[in-house]
């Protein structure tokens, strides 16, 4: 009789990592009726993978719709052998899943750029709880203090940067327009959670350039200084309001600590 550990390990790699089952783990299980050893294992292996996929169905699901069930299970599948599951917890499965699209000969070719932009939705969604700066935190500060005004975004953020324009390839997929020949676009796209809501939006080029600079950590006065970018100077300024208004009422911007 194998060892209590041993025969754990052994069950446990052979529905994990599927192949051969070895014969001192067919040894230890009964056959039943016509089923062997080796076929009830496989019972629990095929599970197994089967919920793994569901769970990367659950996580992608625009990228599933575009390519189909049994095209995505199959894609699903192949990214399970070459990437097996190492956690504790079914979060992080599908983690390197945009990059396995990109290798794939798949009849899309913004898929992997779409699954950036679902993976980064699931992280938005597990980020620790965003505590956004109000319009009313900044009424007190003195005008001599805004140059050198430190501003952060909240952790429940992210940027995807595209070859496509994958927010709206998320927003037809289903449909039968997500699949025609959508054309190539550079997008950077804002992805963020307030509450319990996971919301994105493509960032024109002055926003993406201010959101870059304040994501550095810099000083306000740099914020504008990239939005201004050869521009009129008042024209910036409107500008930087108008983007400073848009991420508090986004609740982009996180609380300042106190001190």
């Amino acid at each position: 009789m194998l060892p209590l550990r041993d025969l754990q390990l052994r069950f446990f790699g052979a529905v994990s990592r599927g192949g051969p089952i070895d014969a001192g783990l067919r040894a230890v299980v009964r056959e039943h009726g016509t089923l062997g050893a080796a076929a009830r294992i496989e019972i629990y292996a095929d599970m197994y993978r089967a919920r793994l996929v569901d769970v990367l169905r659950e996580d992608f699901p625009r990228v599933c719709a575009l390519l189909g069930d049994e095209t995505f299970a199959a894609v699903a599948e192949r990214y399970l052998a070459r990437h097996p599951s190492r956690q504790p917890s079914v979060r992080h499965l599908g983690h390197r899943f945009a990059g396995h699209l990109a290798v794939e000969n798949l009849p899309h070719p913004f898929l992997a750029d779409l699954a950036h932009l679902e993976w980064a939705r699931v992280e938005v969604f597990d980020a620790p709880d965003p505590e956004p700066l109000r319009l009313a935190d900044l009424a007190a500060i003195a005008p001599a203090d805004w140059p050198a005004l430190t501003l952060r975004p909240i952790a429940a953020c992210r940027i995807v940067s595209s070859a496509w324009p994958v927010h709206e390839i998320w927003a037809t997929a289903g449909d039968g327009d997500a699949r025609r020949a959508w054309p190539a676009v550079p997008t950077r796209i804002r992805v963020w959670r307030e509450e319990w809501s996971v919301s994105h939006a493509a960032m024109g080029a002055i926003e993406a350039a201010a959101f870059g600079v304040l994501q550095r950590g810099v000083p306000f006065a740099e914020i504008c200084a990239a939005a201004e970018a050869g521009r009129e100077p008042d024209a910036a300024a409107r500008e930087v309001g108008a983007l400073l208004m848009r991420w508090l009422e986004d609740g982009l911007l996180a609380r300042r600590q106190a001190p």
